[in-house]
């Protein structure tokens, strides 16, 4: 602790709490991009395929860099990492407000993807911190419950700024967040985490280690717009190439990036958290254009019943400090993984003419399962990690999350066009045909997840 502020030691686990979960709910927040979806297509004539790119773009920068800006939290200290990521936040927040062009938007949802990176590969190393090794997962399930808030005001006040300043509003409202959360940082004091670590940044490493994800998750995103497979198998070839250069240097280095012996005890749970992210991203990115097409909602409305689901994950990560302790990690990571695919299968069977009685059991029992899971898992994963390696264990919580994600963002929206298409040369009407496709999509996905638990209950852990 600070010797300038004798009272760090009572003001910081709050105020860090505080500041921390306001400088990263930027991050979360960004679901107000998806209530924006269908203004975004309209408003550069784009198709509805193209607009995954927009989620491509950010998600594929930022999982790329995260390991590598955890290391570097590691070494240089997480709260100055934080802080750059904040800075460039304010940066990035503006070019997208600005873009005058598709193109534009994506380069600046580029930049955005690099201040997350550098924001939530070192804001769980911060909490801990803040709150004590052992308080920590209590400190992880609130700041899960920051980030649930925050996904509740993103939607409602993104939804309210596209009516006032249009689809760029979702980007506007979030810089001055980004401000504050700077002012309150400066007054934070000095955390434990800060401390440097006599150790080096393999830059080589963690440039193949950036390469080689960003390449493989791009590959399954240009499998639907390739006339041809060249694209995609370049991609997927480069960068496996990449990864096997960087296992190799990892393998002769005396101190290595991703610490292998201990990530190896969490192989299920880092699975579990792909396969519960690639499912759980239908309801972020489908659900919107269910409500504006299906339902008729304008975006204020769209805003409202997203922050239902967002409401769900709030409950699910205050109460998963008492499940953990009661069930055990794994058993609760699990748990949250069968509640994701019930939900899945309840949304499904949305009617043609939804009410929002009928919507909000569904996105609330979604969010709960969604909730549980990140705040299990994440103690699962810091839990196996050496205190050294927070910056590093953090990260690997977030990439698992995000590679979920960029495979949901490229399978789900192809599987529902091509569904969609399929039933409209089958003679159904345009509202008929997207609807027999969301449903199928849903329930096909949630099936999947729950086929995954049922295996993972079944198979006994090591």
């Amino acid at each position: 602790m600070s010797a300038a502020n004798p009272n760090a030691r009572e003001t910081t686990p709050l105020y860090g709490l505080c500041t921390i979960g306001l400088g990263a709910s930027i991050a979360p927040m960004d679901f107000a991009v998806n209530v924006a979806f269908p203004a975004i297509t309209a408003a550069f004539a784009l198709e509805m395929q193209a607009i995954r790119w927009l989620v491509v773009f950010y998600v594929i920068t930022y999982a790329s860099l995260l390991l590598a800006f955890g290391r570097l939290g590691d070494i240089i200290g997480h709260r100055a990492v934080f802080r750059a990521g904040l800075i460039i936040s304010t940066l990035a927040f503006a070019a997208c407000g600005l873009a005058p062009t598709y193109a534009w938007l994506l380069a600046a949802r580029a930049l955005q993807g690099i201040a997350t990176a550098l924001v939530l590969s070192c804001a769980p190393a911060l909490v801990v911190a803040a709150c004590g090794e052992a308080r920590r997962t209590w400190a992880l399930s609130r700041y899960t419950v920051s980030a649930a808030i925050a996904s509740i005001i993103g939607p409602l006040a993104g939804g309210m700024a596209i009516q006032h300043m249009g689809w760029a509003g979702v980007f506007w409202f979030r810089l001055p967040v980004a401000l504050l959360a700077l002012v309150l940082l400066a007054q934070l004091p000095a955390l434990q985490s800060a401390q440097r670590t006599p150790r080096q940044l393999d830059i080589i490493s963690s440039s193949l280690l950036a390469a080689g994800l960003a390449l493989l998750l791009v590959t399954p995103v240009l499998w639907p717009d390739a006339n041809r497979a060249v694209w995609p198998l370049a991609t997927g070839i480069a960068g496996t190439l990449a990864l096997l250069f960087f296992a190799r240097r990892e393998h002769a280095a005396t101190d290595p990036l991703l610490p292998a012996a201990a990530l190896r005890k969490v192989t299920l749970a880092n699975l579990t958290s792909i396969m519960v992210n690639f499912v759980g991203f239908a309801i972020p990115l489908l659900v919107p254009y269910y409500l504006a097409r299906i339902g008729g909602y304008d975006a204020t409305e769209m805003g409202i019943l997203l922050a239902a689901a967002s409401a769900g994950v709030l409950a699910g990560s205050t109460f998963a400090t008492g499940i953990i302790h009661a069930a055990g990690q794994r058993r609760a990571t699990l748990l949250a993984a069968a509640l994701v695919a019930l939900a899945q299968g309840v949304i499904a069977y949305w009617p043609i003419a939804p009410s929002a009685a009928v919507l909000l059991p569904g996105l609330i029992l979604h969010g709960a399962g969604i909730g549980l899971f990140q705040v299990s898992y994440a103690d699962l994963v810091v839990a196996s990690l050496h205190q050294r390696d927070r910056g590093v264990a953090g990260s690997v919580t977030v990439l698992t999350r995000t590679v979920g994600v960029i495979i949901g963002a490229a399978a789900l929206t192809g599987a529902l066009q091509a569904l969609e298409a399929h039933h409209l040369t089958a003679g159904l009407t345009a509202h008929d045909a997207f609807h027999t496709a969301f449903r199928f999509v849903l329930m096909g996905s949630g099936l999947l997840l729950g086929g995954f638990v049922a295996i993972s209950v079944i198979r006994k852990p090591h």
